[in-house]
């Protein structure tokens, strides 16, 4: 039988449920395929502002790994297209019951095992989340930091593998995690989607909780980017991402082409219909232009003023 990940059911009610990293596996490298030895990426950047996360029974069961992918999808979703797509909780369970051998019994709780986060990003691929499967995923060098935040300006977010100690537990309700050496807890899985100098941002618990260098430094022992078709056709990913070595990193790795899906042909612009911005839709046009720097002066509204002015 599979061993348990580690400290599991350790707290009562956060529950983790990632298991060590798996360094004899091949895996697609972020920094073989970036346009760039490091792309140029703003100072600070917050992809998780306005988001509503979900816990998905992370306070019963040992499924971080299939949370922290369904929380990266409202992540990517929100930021990219201004509409939050939620996976429900059936989808982060069918998820988590592919990713687990033998596979979890949702009824009975067997098999409350965890997950290796490369085994399971091997099944966003094959068969997604909610119907969605990722384009590919990427492995990044955990230990460099300025490539963690460069990640997180292109993609949105960076999932992250950290290996807790007890001082997490008081940690999380204080809201940073730091490097303090105490007794072992057990290894969990949560998305990054905020940066600046001195700490990164995560989701865990459906609570935002900063980590400091000093703690990725010394916990953190895996770091991926999942690649959403959302992804393909925004700013940040086209300057920073170099497609035709994407494609043949892919290929020397999996054997196939690169699924790159169709781009669908807009509809054609209908002069008759009238659009009115509301303050929601306003929001979520002010967080994408901030983040491909539209200047407050060339908003067309002042709906869309006031949001680009609080965001830049």
């Amino acid at each position: 039988m599979t061993e348990p990940a580690r400290g599991i059911h350790a707290h009562p009610t956060r529950k983790l449920g990632k298991k060590p990293p798996q360094p004899g596996k091949r895996a697609l490298m972020l920094r073989d395929v970036l346009t760039g030895a490091l792309p140029e990426h703003p100072p600070t950047a917050d992809y998780l502002l306005g988001i509503e996360f979900g816990m998905y029974r992370n306070n019963d069961w040992g499924d971080c790994g299939p949370t922290m992918i369904a929380n990266n999808r409202r992540m990517v979703t929100y930021d990219l297209t201004g509409v939050m797509q939620a996976p429900t909780q059936d989808d982060v369970t069918d998820l988590y019951v592919r990713s687990t051998d033998p596979p979890f019994n949702p009824v009975t709780g067997a098999n409350d095992n965890g997950v290796y986060l490369q085994q399971m990003l091997e099944q966003v691929h094959a068969g997604g989340i909610g119907g969605i499967r990722c384009v590919a995923f990427a492995k990044i060098d955990v230990r460099d930091h300025e490539t963690l935040r460069a990640a997180t300006a292109i993609f949105g977010a960076v999932l992250y593998g950290v290996d807790l100690q007890t001082a997490q537990q008081r940690q999380t309700d204080t809201g940073t995690w730091d490097y303090s050496p105490s007794g072992e807890w057990g290894g969990h899985a949560v998305p990054g989607g905020q940066y600046d100098a001195d700490s990164l941002r995560i989701v865990t618990w459906s609570r935002l909780v900063d980590m400091t260098d000093q703690f990725i430094t010394h916990q953190a022992d895996e770091a991926w980017v999942c690649i959403w078709p959302e992804h393909l056709g925004s700013k940040a990913f086209q300057q920073g991402v170099d497609v035709a070595k994407l494609a043949a990193a892919y290929e020397d790795l999996t054997g196939d082409r690169l699924p790159v899906p169709p781009t669908p042909t807009p509809p054609a612009p209908d002069s008759g219909t009238t659009f009115r911005l509301t303050a929601p839709v306003a929001a979520a046009v002010g967080r994408w232009a901030a983040r491909h720097q539209i200047p407050v002066a060339d908003a067309p509204n002042e709906l869309l003023r006031r949001e680009l002015h609080v965001r830049n």
